[in-house]
């Protein structure tokens, strides 16, 4: 009885050895083959050869013949959804390399990129230059995947319905936003700027290459999730005036990404040192 109670409390205390590292997952798309189920990417075009055909019974893409069970209308519904999904397969761009976006660092790629993209987006919508831009990290829920972009990627990207708005915030208040910012985990990411952070305090901070003007008022592109408390972010109390638009976050990306692609352009994005974070 006391080697199994010893025995159950080393595998316990394996076992929290284990949770408290964490599992340590990498992620990457493998192409369909079809090698073995026989399915292959679908698209509005080849429902048939993807997912089978549905007659009085259904025949599986690999040959297998069912007559009866739920099979057949699980198969049924896959078939007459895949045409209007079709859309999400479109490739929009394609990118180099997988782009990552952690939480726990500031100044990657991804977040540089959707931070870059807003701005340029902010600028030509509302006909001013945009001065800084600043999205949140935790509405990019998914990486950028390396090779061919789809739709269905930028969706997956930007589940959520943030929409596009432009703040004036004076420049005391700006640094202020800065100074929130580098108390939180993230930072999150931002367009414009060049900050140092030292053990969550702002030690520098430069907007447009030069320090900041505590008196001048200054455009800034935003999301309206951060302009009241999201993410612990309220830009509108701080701003002198704000402008919104029904522009969907996730459609700034997608116009960012198609004009990469009509220009012959492979995604590829790089820190840049626009936000350093020391402890």
């Amino acid at each position: 009885m006391v080697k199994a109670k010893l025995a159950f409390l080393l595998s316990l205390l394996a076992l929290a050895a284990c949770s408290q590292k964490g599992p340590q997952m990498t992620w990457k798309r493998v192409a369909m083959d079809g090698s073995r189920t026989g399915v292959v990417p679908v698209t509005a075009e080849n429902v048939d050869s993807a997912l089978g055909t549905f007659e009085d019974d259904y025949i599986a893409p690999n040959g297998k013949h069912f007559t009866d069970g739920a099979t057949p209308e699980v198969a049924m519904l896959l078939m007459e959804a895949q045409p209007r999904m079709a859309r999400l397969k479109e490739v929009v761009g394609h990118s180099a390399r997988m782009l990552e976006n952690l939480r726990t660092e500031p100044d990657l790629p991804l977040g540089n990129i959707v931070a870059d993209a807003l701005r340029e987006k902010a600028s030509d919508y509302y006909k001013v230059p945009m001065d800084f831009a600043v999205t949140n990290y935790g509405g990019i829920r998914i990486p950028l995947p390396e090779g061919p972009v789809l739709m269905d990627d930028i969706e997956a990207m930007f589940p959520f319905k943030n929409y596009m708005c432009y703040a004036k915030v004076r420049g005391k208040n700006l640094q202020r936003l800065l100074e929130q910012l580098a108390k939180t985990k993230a930072f999150q990411a931002v367009s414009g700027c060049r900050v140092k952070v030292k053990a969550h305090e702002l030690v520098e901070a430069e907007v447009g290459g030069k320090p900041i003007d505590p008196d001048k008022v200054y455009n800034v592109a935003t999301i309206d999730f951060l302009l009241s408390g999201g993410d612990q972010i309220a830009i509108g109390a701080l701003a002198e005036d704000v402008v919104l638009s029904p522009v969907l976050v996730r459609d700034v990306m997608l116009e960012y990404v198609r004009k990469a692609e009509a220009a012959g352009i492979v995604l590829d994005g790089k820190k840049d040192g626009r936000v350093i974070m020391e402890d």
